[in-house]
């Protein structure tokens, strides 16, 4: 039996170890809720939230973080060596605290939402975002173009889903143009969006909140 990834149908939390599990060629079952069905199953997960996944054994391992690093491991993208791992990390680490600044916006009605979210570009978001542009160039003047070990890992992956959902539909807001402003971000995202395995993934997709992780035209 198939590990069963337990999410909403869009993108949100569940997006990475969706993608690892894609990157791995390793199956899984991607059930996914509505927030009108989502009533019956949350009484089920450890922490009443989701994403979830669930073990043959029926056993439920909660929080993304976890979820992500697990599959990152059968996949082969959780480094080894616990340098490079630790630098994967980070990065992700420093992801979170990006898209952390986000969250009390999206309760805010819509006018306020939107210069609520500029603001933040304009500030501490557009700071990390310079810090994150830094590592990158790095990373590419180094050899490898990727955060950790030189090759593609985990932290890769965070970096390029959250670079591709901050400019999605669902974020009010932010222009689709976000990264034109941040070239190694943008010239990192497409390298990541072109692999084969997230390539193919993204083509099989159709909704519009996915269209921003598709190659750049």
């Amino acid at each position: 039996m198939p590990l069963k990834l337990h999410y909403f149908a869009g993108p949100g939390r569940a997006e990475v170890s969706r993608l690892l599990f894609t990157i791995g060629g390793i199956p899984f079952e991607d059930v996914t809720y509505t927030f009108a069905t989502y009533g019956e199953f949350k009484p089920k997960t450890p922490f009443g939230q989701v994403p979830v996944l669930e073990f043959e054994d029926g056993r439920m391992l909660a929080q993304s973080g976890a979820i992500d690093r697990y599959v990152a491991k059968l996949a082969g993208l959780y480094p080894e060596d616990p340098k490079d791992a630790a630098f994967a990390d980070m990065v992700v680490f420093h992801m979170n605290d990006f898209m952390d600044l986000f969250s009390p916006t999206w309760q805010m009605p819509a006018e306020e939402k939107v210069k609520a979210r500029q603001d933040i570009l304009a500030g501490k978001g557009g700071d990390k975002l310079k810090a994150l542009e830094k590592i990158i160039e790095k990373a590419e003047a180094e050899g490898g173009g990727y955060v950790a070990g030189g090759k593609l890992s985990f932290g890769d992956v965070v970096v390029y889903t959250y670079l591709s959902g901050i400019t999605s539909s669902a974020m009010d807001g932010i222009p689709k143009d976000l990264l034109n402003a941040y070239p190694a971000l943008k010239a990192f995202r497409n390298k990541l969006a072109n692999h084969p395995a997230i390539k193919a993934y993204y083509a099989a997709k159709t909704d519009d909140s996915r269209a921003s992780y598709k190659p750049d035209p």
